[in-house]
């Protein structure tokens, strides 16, 4: 259908992303927050919510999810001229509330559509739906994560012990689910969402990152969900420790055995050289090395040291006694 540009028309444009099927919401828990991204020194990024105009979008669609609400009329201040740069607009906004934000069970069926005036494109209208499950299942999911979380502090020491704990949790627990892979989010919604990865043992590359990422929240441990391709089209994570941001990517760490101590686990730039990020969804750039080839480093320097020290306390010894 042929339209007028300069006449208030009806565009639909179905989105299809990252989740599931369909159906009721609920308001989230008080604590559900974005996850901010540290900034890095002489590094520019464009990770969506730079700009005056994309906050404005990402607002208000982001309050509408954590209300549980089902639609979303969304109107901005000043019309944007051209047709794509304002649809690519509320697509990446949509995408980027549901990475931000996983505990809202916000579904890849969430469409929206668009309208125009004689100034431009002002406005969006959108239908939010959500997984179809129970509040009791929601909070059944709630309670795990907070189990978890909890046994993993008092079984860990250390913030990178219980990114570990977290690690070994999950490629324990779940099984990566090669049938949903090969179907859909429509025909396997809990398998591309934390649910299938916590409650039901099953999951794809996306209900690793959202499950991981919702312990990471928890747990106050700054994480992002990244989503782009390796070998297909992939989402892992990114989280920031020690002053780095490092790369986590829990189904290729299931699927290949890879231990919490390897150097693919917070890993650095050498091992995403062929993963290719889409909509700027990273948060930064990562670390030169993978985190435990930093520490491993430094504790091979830090042995080596000691025994030089060692040697030469030992030589002082020797030489005393011949005097």
């Amino acid at each position: 259908m042929r339209t007028n540009h300069f006449t208030r028309q009806l565009k639909k444009m179905l989105c299809i992303a990252l989740a599931a099927a369909a159906v009721s919401a609920l308001p989230l828990q008080a604590s559900a927050v974005r996850v901010e991204p540290v900034k890095q020194e002489g590094v520019v990024t464009h990770f969506f919510g730079q700009t005056e105009l994309e906050m404005q979008i990402y607002r208000q669609l982001s309050q509408a999810i954590l209300s549980g609400q089902t639609s979303l009329d969304l109107t901005i201040e000043n019309p944007v001229k051209d047709k794509d740069t304002f649809i690519e607009l509320c697509r990446r906004a949509l995408y980027q509330v549901r990475r931000d934000y996983p505990e809202s069970f916000l579904s890849n069926q969430t469409e929206f559509v668009y309208y125009s005036n004689q100034d431009g494109y002002y406005r969006a209208v959108y239908r939010l739906e959500y997984l179809n499950l129970t509040g009791q299942q929601k909070q059944a999911m709630f309670d795990e994560v907070d189990r978890i979380v909890e046994q993993g502090k008092q079984q860990t020491n250390s913030t990178v012990e219980l990114l570990q704990y977290f690690q070994e949790t999950l490629v324990d627990r779940v099984e990566y689910d090669t049938q949903a892979a090969q179907s859909d989010s429509t025909k396997y919604p809990t398998a591309f969402h934390a649910y299938g990865a916590l409650m039901e043992g099953k999951a794809v590359c996306q209900g690793y990152a959202y499950a991981f990422k919702l312990l990471c929240d928890k747990a106050q441990i700054p994480c992002w969900i990244v989503t782009g391709y390796y070998k297909e089209p992939h989402a892992w994570n990114y989280v920031w420790l020690d002053g780095n941001y490092y790369m986590v990517d829990l189904t290729w760490d299931d699927g290949n055995q890879r231990a919490s101590d390897a150097p693919t686990f917070l890993a650095g730039k050498k091992y995403a050289v062929d993963y290719y990020v889409e909509d700027n969804s990273a948060p930064g750039v990562l670390a030169e090395r993978s985190y435990f080839e930093t520490t491993s480093s430094s504790k091979k320097a830090a042995s080596t040291q000691q025994e030089e020290t060692e040697t030469e306390q030992n030589s002082t010894k020797s030489l005393k006694r011949q005097g």
